[in-house]
């Protein structure tokens, strides 16, 4: 038994530093690309075009130090590493504010190459230059890829145990790894202490020097007055940042904008409220929170309300900093569940009056198999008869953008009835089975009277159906028409 120990402890434990050195790069490697995936994503305010961003940036990176290990001296790297970490440290503050100062003076493509050889040249490239020199000094190639990808694995398990606490806490984890590395290969006490020093006031002062620049983005970006970031936290799915001005509070993810206020109600009035008023009083399902105005609009006269959101650091946020809107601390009809969208909708049981879509537009994967014809037919799939799916589209439907129209195509597709109502260039579908009652324009308009609401233009079937003849139905097959539109 003593022996198959020490045979199994050689053969996986690490032996020397130069093993050691690999471990670390690998977990180090993972607890960075997590890291920096949040921060480009937020600098990019385009989460597919971040993705395939990086991903281009972590393999140069990873060539260019396979290419010039050999050609640094062991001093050299050494002296690099508080160097690389510095300008690390610097993305992770500063990427958004970069990427802004660099488009509105060069162009968006040319702030998105600066930031992405920023990510080559001093990010995924340290951690390239350690495994060809451990080879070459004398360790088996099999044996150390093995060491890393091991490594690897440690930092990736590290990120689903430590992300939900904060995000300082994988920064913690990552900063602590990296002097380990500076340790094993070799740097001496001076550079591994100012690495630690510096990494633990970083820690320290991260959330408020990240409230800083977000304060000093959306300023600039959307020309806001900020008189307080209330709220930046990042999790596994977003960087939600709730920001004040006045008496204002606005909610971002992920740098864009999702709710800015709405003193007239307009969008939950019409994405919510109107159709839950032509059932009467529908149980109803609302796929998405952001701000939950539409649970607030509606949650006095229907008997519950089923929210159902992947992040519920979102809904905690909304709960908090948007009651004016949602009620939720007022109404006591309400369920809140932690899951994904396409999960939920494919396995619940339940069928519901209403089933509201409040989940951002499609600008990425993820969210834009949302907007697909399977998607659509689940949704249908839950409706009671009679039942009515209601989803919004805030692009101009007669615009140059396909966007809309795609969309109603696609809807159009799935739903056997119908009605579109378009107020300010923004449009509302109401759709449901065969056992839908599609309600005429009189009758919608007799409502929005009721409610002091003009200005809206309602749409037939027959109308809707030439408007977007040609129109590309989007499945999960190309959803990236959608996306890219």
């Amino acid at each position: 038994m003593n022996a198959s120990s020490d045979t199994l402890k050689r053969a996986w434990w690490p032996g020397g530093r130069g093993e050691w050195t690999l471990v670390l790069a690998g977990a180090n490697l993972m607890l960075l690309n997590f890291l920096l995936v949040q921060h480009t994503t937020v600098a990019f305010r385009h989460d597919e075009v971040a993705m395939l961003g990086f991903s281009l940036a972590y393999f140069l990176g990873v060539s260019l130090g396979y290419q010039f290990s050999d050609r640094l001296s062991a001093r050299f790297v050494r002296w690099m590493l508080p160097v690389c970490l510095a300008v690390q440290m610097a993305l992770f503050v500063g990427a958004q504010a970069l990427f802004h100062q660099v488009s509105v003076a060069a162009g968006k493509f040319a702030a998105g190459g600066v930031l992405l050889a920023l990510i080559a040249a001093f990010a995924t490239s340290v951690h390239a230059i350690f495994l060809p020199r451990v080879v070459e000094a004398g360790g088996g190639l099999r044996r150390c890829y093995s060491l890393e990808i091991v490594g690897s694995l440690v930092g990736l398990a590290l990120v689903p145990l430590l992300a939900p606490i904060a995000h300082e806490c994988v920064l913690a984890a990552y900063f602590v790894s990296y002097a380990g590395l500076a340790a094993a290969a070799g740097a001496g006490r001076g550079i591994v202490g100012a690495i630690a020093a510096g990494a633990a006031v970083f820690v320290v002062q991260f959330g408020a020097w990240d409230r800083a620049a977000a304060a000093w983005f959306d300023a600039r970006f959307y020309r806001w007055k900020i008189d307080e970031v209330a709220l930046a936290r990042y999790t596994p799915y977003h960087k939600i940042e709730v920001v004040r001005s006045g008496r204002d509070y606005r909610l971002l993810l992920n740098g864009k904008r999702q709710f800015g206020g709405d003193p007239q109600r307009t969008y939950a009035y019409f994405v919510a409220e109107v159709p839950a008023r032509l059932l009467g009083a529908p149980k109803t399902a609302v796929l998405g929170c952001g701000s939950m105005a539409t649970v607030g609009r509606i949650g006095d006269f229907v008997p519950t309300v089923r929210i159902v959101d992947i992040d519920p650091e979102v809904f905690g946020a909304a709960r908090k900093y948007f009651s004016a809107y949602n009620r939720l601390d007022e109404l006591h009809n309400w369920t809140f569940e932690a899951d994904d969208a396409k999960h939920w909708i494919a396995n619940a049981r339940e069928q519901f009056g209403l089933i509201l879509h409040d989940i951002p537009p499609a600008r990425s994967r993820q969210v834009a198999l949302t907007y697909t014809e399977e998607f659509f037919r689940l949704a249908k799939a839950r409706l009671e008869p009679g039942g009515i799916f209601s989803i919004s589209s805030l692009t101009p439907l007669a615009g140059r953008s396909s966007y809309g129209r795609r969309m109603l195509a696609t809807l159009g597709k799935v739903f056997e009835h119908y009605v579109v109502l378009v107020h300010r260039d923004s449009a509302y579908f109401y759709g449901g089975g065969p056992g839908m009652r599609e309600p005429g324009a009189e009758e919608i308009q007799r409502l929005l009277a009721a409610a002091g609401r003009d200005g809206v233009r309602v749409y037939t079937r027959a109308e809707i159906e030439a408007m977007v003849a040609g129109e590309k139905i989007i499945t999960m097959a190309n959803v990236g028409d959608l996306i890219y539109e």
